[in-house]
């Protein structure tokens, strides 16, 4: 028999994305069939029944701890057996959720039954604090998980049996915070714009095509990366998906390559961050507390020789900088776990050209630069690599040279 930690994650994976595509993991009852009540063609409805032989689970209308039915697992054959029946709730808000049921079994033996819980998208380990063995009568058991994230993701309860024997399960509950999830409102996700999405422009390539690299332009080019990162990670109208960030870059690269000099160079960029529009006043912005361990290190604003006016835009821009949810990133899943939503791949640019090899190395730095907390343990100084690799991303020859 697999290890069980991998059959329990692998049904419970199962289950999840078995409850997209059937649309069946809410129930318009208050109660989400959490007792079994609820039939159709002979199943409980909204679970979803596992593995071979789905003739093992049944529906008990004899053994039941109340109501009118209990839900039934059932093996005596001779065969490596796990079975599952397991329902997924919606995303919810809160700091603990508690799982609890009756369980009854009859000669469980070779393996065990119980209830298992998981919290999508499976940051934690599996959860299985009910395993029985054994005659028992029912008893109720209960699973509480505490470390939720602040907008937790979709909840799975299995009801399991391995081995040989026959268990009975009835009368599930489940409150978030103490409170009946029947009665707890699904978390609404926020509703972003849809210009970022919808700006197909350069969908098929940047078509720029760089100059000879002077070391003015890599400076140049440079503190435009870091611009475009504060831009894109702080600004509160990129942050609700007003703008791409990736083709307002490619919008700007040609004529900020013709640039000459540092006044012109400013003025343009002054003029690029108006256009995102005026930046409100932050009334929950704090400072960074002095003993956090990752601290954006915003001290190139100050040290890049740029003018006053920029200067104090870019401070303006951090100062004031979006809060909660991000069109281009998502940290629900727990503090330092950033997930970066809504980065296109374009993956049908076999090989990218000078627009898109600048906008990978700009990502990508970037990413490192607000996010990773191991960043002072890489082998060079993280704020000399973006310059550094600049004439090396533009001047890869090919595809092979690039993903090197």
């Amino acid at each position: 028999m697999k290890s069980l930690i991998n059959n329990v994650t692998n049904c419970l994976l199962c289950c999840f994305f078995l409850s997209l595509t059937t649309g069946c993991r809410q129930n318009t009852d208050s109660e989400y069939n959490l007792n079994f009540e609820f039939i159709n063609n002979g199943m409980p409805s909204g679970w979803q029944i596992l593995y071979e032989p789905i003739s093992s689970v049944s529906l008990d209308s004899i053994i039941v701890k109340s109501g009118k039915y209990s839900i039934s697992i059932e093996n005596e054959e001779d065969c490596d057996f796990f079975q599952m029946a397991c329902f997924v709730f919606p995303r919810y808000t809160g700091k603990n959720i508690t799982v609890s049921g009756y369980v009854k079994t009859e000669d469980v033996r070779d393996g065990w039954a119980g209830l298992v819980t998981e919290i999508h998208p499976f940051a934690n380990n599996v959860r299985q604090k009910v395993q029985i063995t054994g005659t028992t009568g029912w008893k109720k058991y209960e699973i509480t998980i505490d470390e939720i994230t602040q907008q937790t993701h979709q909840l799975i309860i299995g009801v399991v049996l391995t081995g040989k024997g026959k268990m009975w399960m009835d009368d599930i509950k489940v409150t978030v915070d103490g409170k009946n999830i029947g009665k707890v409102k699904p978390y609404k996700p926020v509703s972003f714009s849809e210009k970022a999405e919808n700006d197909n422009e350069f969908n098929n390539g940047s078509f720029i095509v760089f100059p000879e690299l002077t070391a003015q332009k890599i400076k140049n080019l440079e503190l435009l990366g870091r611009i475009w990162g504060l831009l894109k990670y702080h600004h509160p109208a990129i942050s609700r998906g007003n703008y791409n960030l990736d083709f307002e870059l490619f919008r700007i690269l040609p004529d900020y390559l013709n640039i000459t000099d540092s006044r012109q160079r400013d003025e343009f960029l002054i003029a690029w961050l108006n256009k995102f529009g005026r930046i409100p006043n932050c009334k929950t912005c704090k400072p960074t507390n002095d003993n956090a361990f990752l601290k954006p290190d915003l001290a190139w604003i100050d040290n890049s020789n740029v003018s006053l006016n920029l200067r104090n835009l870019l401070h303006k821009i951090y100062l004031n900088r979006s809060q909660g949810a991000h069109y281009y990133f998502d940290t629900s899943t727990g503090p330092g776990n950033p997930n970066f939503t809504n980065e296109k791949a374009y993956a049908n640019i076999y090989y990218p050209d000078d627009g898109y090899r600048l906008l990978a190395l700009y990502r990508f730095w970037n990413m490192i630069h607000y996010f990773f907390p191991y960043k002072h343990l890489t082998d060079k100084d993280w704020n000399s690599v973006l310059k550094e690799y600049i004439p090396t991303f533009i001047k890869a020859k090919t595809r092979y040279e690039y993903e090197l």
